[in-house]
């Protein structure tokens, strides 16, 4: 198993080697490594140094796209983190010289289409600064649901204005208490019941538990819900079921083939 420190010490030696010498950003080499060792530690059965020219290709072309938000320093970075990791692992692995050389093809070949491949929010129109408050775990695929849960993603694509005396564009989603607040914005008036079963949701959606709950979301939007009426009709189903994670999902299979609004 490969525990946080057993990963940061073979991140950290990958980083003091010769074949990392020339990476010039080593803020951005440290994150990009640590995205790798990740993905061979969770998606190669627990095998980070392994490299093959087909595991780079779906890192590059598919995992990364998918699943991580990276800073433009850090697109740039890892093709050539990338490399000089095949370089210093394909060494300690033992993999020969003919294997070492197709695997940096391998990646090579696949940069020229990263860029394509790779899908930065901000290119959709969406400020920078308010994905980063969004995605402080870099997770790419929390995106979506977390813009559901709160009440961001309007007219200029942030939120702003004022609540009282606080500024709602100085407001972190991922600060309990800031959430907190942004809740009593979207619900002036509301009793603290009401914004006690929103907060439980909203936390609920944020960190994708259950996966369900954002699967059921998508599917009455697909319908013609309209988002706050699906808030409500996923929090009944979290009163019901809250506490029995079995029937949770039972519940909210049902909620997914619920009839399209009249």
């Amino acid at each position: 198993m490969y525990g946080r420190d057993r990963r940061a010490t073979i991140a950290a030696r990958f980083l003091a080697s010769d074949e990392a010498e020339d990476l010039s950003d080593r803020s951005a080499a440290t994150r990009c490594v640590d995205r790798l060792i990740d993905y061979g530690c969770t998606h190669d059965f627990g095998r980070p140094l392994r490299v093959s020219p087909i595991k780079c290709e779906m890192f590059l072309l598919d995992w990364l796209p998918r699943k991580v938000l990276l800073s433009p320093t850090e697109q740039e970075a890892v093709p050539h983190v990338l490399a000089a990791w095949v370089r210093w692992a394909g060494k300690r692995t033992g993999l020969p010289e003919a294997g070492v050389r197709a695997t940096l093809d391998a990646v090579w070949d696949a940069t020229a289409k990263f860029a394509e491949a790779y899908r930065d929010p901000s290119a959709f129109g969406l400020d920078r600064e308010l994905v980063d408050r969004l995605l402080p775990d870099g997770d790419m695929e929390a995106l979506p649901r977390r813009a559901f849960a709160l009440p961001f993603l309007s007219g200029t694509h942030r939120l702003s204005g004022r609540h009282g005396s606080i500024d709602l564009s100085t407001l972190d989603p991922a600060d309990p208490s800031d959430r907190r607040i942004m809740l009593e914005f979207e619900h002036p008036g509301a009793p603290e019941d009401h914004l006690d079963a929103h907060e439980r949701l909203t936390v609920r959606l944020w960190d994708g538990d259950p996966p369900q709950l954002w699967e059921t979301a998508q599917a009455l939007l697909d319908v013609g819900y309209e988002r706050h009426e699906i808030l409500h009709k996923l929090i009944d189903v979290l009163d019901r079921c809250e506490n029995d994670p079995q029937e949770l999902r039972r519940a909210l299979r049902v909620l997914r083939h619920e009839p399209p609004p009249e």
